[in-house]
């Protein structure tokens, strides 16, 4: 989770950066990459584990307030 909330403020601070001259703001705008994945069957007691790519491509800082598993 730590590595998620790293990169969302790096790359918020880019982008932050880049709008100051840009004109027209769009907002925060998410983007994941692959944001599905089936773990299959899983063994009692697993811990499986899973990257998401997530990206924002908007031109606002965009915050992760909470994520929920489906």
């Amino acid at each position: 989770m730590n590595r998620v909330g790293l990169s969302v403020f790096v790359l918020s601070a880019v982008v932050f950066s880049s709008f100051l001259s840009a004109g027209e703001r769009q907002g925060p705008r998410i983007s994941v990459k692959d944001s599905r994945f089936d773990f299959g069957m899983v063994d009692p007691g697993a811990q499986p584990e899973h990257i998401f790519e997530i990206t924002n491509i908007g031109d606002e800082l965009l915050e992760i307030k909470q994520i929920q598993p489906t």
